[in-house]
């Protein structure tokens, strides 16, 4: 029996059970430049803004990049870098953002993982009217919540976006961090289409190694052994529509052995800020001879520090991991993701006082190792408590067959698709249905969420966040989350393709 379609009436939770178990889905108990960015690295002009309000310039405009030596694309990029200027704001800090657009086309900005004001979200046709060539555009907004947030174009993201049109934004939190450290990172992963190598197969299974599930088994299973019994072609028609074919992976926009070493010192707690600004693939990062202990779930923390052997992180995520660097010599942190280290994304870590070229090389494939899941933390509870009605919304994920583009949120395309109608203090429930053969990153613009259920397993924690992995083959996801920043919110794919194929509805917020 088919769930029932998006839906604003209340409902109790022993009705959405019961809902639950009728689609099949087993019981879900809702529980109430390049190289590494250092800190300080900017690249973005600052002025001093009138009463006090920060002032930082942007420019969009076309460049010449070289991700590795011999491989030089024609991209987009803020400031003349990929990724763009990191920008450093303070928790509470108001400031206010020049764009200037410079490319021979309209571009947006999205501050994505920020609570900004909804004019100031960077959707072209539902917050803002596109920046045209030559015009600008000044956000304005306060800096919250604290975390690694980043900001990306919102126009024509299959092409922008790809081209390298994003950058790391860290919001530092007011008081005293919970995790402390002594050196960071920021690391931006990225995929990129160049002609110039092998193709790397699409990510079609989302990150199910590491949450388990029949969208694992079937999708690194069946899907990959189907292509490869009958074809890139035969495994179009399966699902998945037209991918570009990306074949090579950079780390902070190059690739090995252009990327820049990251040093350490023996005794030393590092921080790695990990953000996946990929279209199409997720990674599974790992740092030979040593565990990672993650402490953020999309900027947000964890209560306690989770250490595991690598993090997999699907399109539109970030992960903050902790490091303890008590293992000298040279190491490579990497992708296990088969092809992906070959195809550039690695970079050397290096103890002070050793030589880089001792390390071992990458291992592909995650077999025997510790994964981070999302029901391995308890995150901290930092949404607003709910002050008005419940509102259950079932969403079923669906299109990409036989080669089609055509991807669809309850059978419709955007903008045919059904908005979440709430008002500011409701509490939503939103559950993800994936009928298709490929995984969807889910992200929803203004507010996180919890995530309570994956594959109709609760969790045994919540984490929180603002894109999840919806597994391919039948998986399914249970968020949660109070309506506290009104206005008319995107709740889409981050997969650039899937999106523009109108894998896209609204979270009306009155």
């Amino acid at each position: 029996m088919e769930a029932p379609a998006v839906s604003g009436r209340s409902l109790s939770r022993r009705e959405f059970l019961r809902a639950s178990g009728q689609a099949g889905l087993g019981a879900v108990a809702l529980a109430a430049g390049g190289g590494a960015l250092l800190p300080g690295r900017s690249g973005a002009t600052e002025h001093p803004g009138p009463g006090g309000v920060r002032e930082i310039h942007l420019e969009a405009r076309e460049v010449r990049w070289e991700l590795a030596p011999g491989k030089v694309i024609k991209g987009m990029a803020y400031n003349g870098q990929i990724p763009g200027p990191e920008l450093r704001l303070k928790e509470g800090e108001r400031v206010r953002i020049v764009l200037r657009n410079s490319l021979p086309e309209p571009t947006t900005v999205h501050w994505h993982g920020v609570d900004v004001p909804n004019p100031m979200d960077g959707v072209p046709g539902i917050t803002q009217k596109p920046v045209q060539p030559g015009e600008t555009f000044v956000y304005e907004f306060v800096a919250t919540p604290p975390g690694t947030r980043w900001y990306h174009t919102h126009f024509q993201e299959h092409r922008q976006l790809d081209l390298g049109l994003y950058a790391p934004l860290i919001i530092e939190p007011a008081g005293p961090d919970p995790f402390p450290f002594d050196r960071e990172y920021t690391l931006v992963l990225d995929d990129w289409a160049t002609g110039t190598g092998r193709p790397l197969p699409s990510t079609r299974e989302g990150t199910a190694g590491g949450r388990g599930g029949m969208g694992g088994m079937m999708g690194g299973g069946m899907g990959r052994m189907m292509e490869g019994m009958m074809g890139r072609g035969m495994g179009g028609m399966l699902g998945g529509g037209q991918h570009p074919a990306y074949d090579v992976m950079t780390i902070n926009g190059k690739a090995f052995p252009a990327s820049q070493p990251l040093t350490v010192r023996k005794g030393e707690r590092v921080r790695l800020r990990l953000i996946n600004a990929s279209a199409d693939h997720s990674h599974v990062i790992r740092l030979g001879g040593h565990r990672l202990r993650v402490t953020h779930t999309d900027g947000n923390p964890l209560l306690q520090a989770m250490e595991v052997d690598a993090v997999p992180i699907v399109p539109s995520e970030r992960y903050d991991v902790l490091l303890a660097a008590d293992r000298p010599g040279a190491w490579f942190l990497y992708c296990a993701e088969p092809g992906h280290a070959a195809a550039g994304e690695q970079v050397l870590v290096v103890y002070e006082g050793h030589e880089r070229d001792r390390a071992e090389p990458p291992a592909e494939g995650a077999a025997g190792l510790i994964l981070w899941r999302y029901d391995l933390g308890r995150g901290r509870e930092i949404l607003p408590p709910p002050s008005g009605q419940e509102h259950i919304f079932d969403l079923t994920l669906s299109g990409g067959m036989m080669g089609s583009d055509v991807w669809t949120i309850n059978g419709a395309r955007y903008p045919g698709t059904e908005p979440l109608r709430l008002r500011k203090g409701d509490r939503a429930w939103v559950r993800f249905r994936n009928m298709s053969m490929e995984a969807h990153p889910m992200h929803l613009h203004g507010q996180s969420f919890k995530v309570l259920a994956v594959n109709g397993q609760q969790l045994p924690a919540l984490v929180v966040k603002d894109s999840v992995d919806v597994e391919a083959h039948m998986g399914s996801v249970v968020i949660e989350f109070t309506a506290h920043n009104p206005g008319d919110w995107f709740l889409h794919c981050h997969k650039p393709m899937h999106m523009e194929g109108g894998m896209i509805t609204l979270a009306k917020i009155a």
